[in-house]
């Protein structure tokens, strides 16, 4: 069996020939940024996803990964809700 091995800093996404790989690992960024939200609240699922503005399911789905079933607007609107700022850098293809 061939192994590849992905440098930390690659996108994963990219790598696996995953088509938008960039809007893809964007999403997954800020779905990881609310997961680290969510586990250093001490909350239950309940009580965050209303600090969310979604429901404990949706809740779940970031929870658990679940990266495409969320847009990207959705995302950032999340973490506006948590007070934290989304800020996009632009950098030149390698």
């Amino acid at each position: 069996m061939n192994k590849t091995v992905i440098k930390s800093d690659e996108n994963i996404f990219e790598v696996l020939g995953v088509p938008n790989a960039s809007f893809e690992k964007m999403r997954l960024d800020l779905m990881l940024e609310i997961h680290e939200w969510f586990e250093l609240s001490g909350l239950t699922q309940v009580k965050a996803a209303k600090v969310l503005a979604c429901t404990q399911p949706q809740l779940s789905l970031i929870l658990k990964g679940r990266y495409e079933d969320f847009t990207i607007e959705r995302l950032v609107k999340m973490l506006d809700s948590l007070g934290k700022t989304v800020k996009v850098n632009v950098l030149e293809a390698a």
